[in-house]
């Protein structure tokens, strides 16, 4: 998985590099500094989205509409390691 995000829109990288940057700093300084995500630091992306998620439900456990952006990412993040699976 490309570092740099390319598979993910301007918006979404830029959404998805303020998330880190706010809940896990050391884990998007890591994946800067390599040409390629581990599978292990794309499942800690995917921990850090899924809390971002949950942190933006309503009283009715219904995504917010940053929940359903989040919701999103996480959608567009997952999809090229499923692609990527054997």
């Amino acid at each position: 998985m490309d570092s740099r995000f390319n598979f993910l829109s301007a918006t979404q990288a830029d959404l998805l590099n303020e998330i880190l940057f706010r809940r896990k700093p050391n884990l998007l300084e890591r994946v800067r500094q390599v040409e390629n995500v581990t599978s292990e630091d794309a499942e800690e992306i995917m921990t850090v989205l899924s809390a971002e998620f949950t942190d933006n439900l309503d009283d009715d456990w219904e995504p917010t509409d940053y929940g359903r952006t989040v919701g999103a990412l996480m959608a567009q993040f997952t999809a090229p390691r499923i692609s990527e699976w054997p």
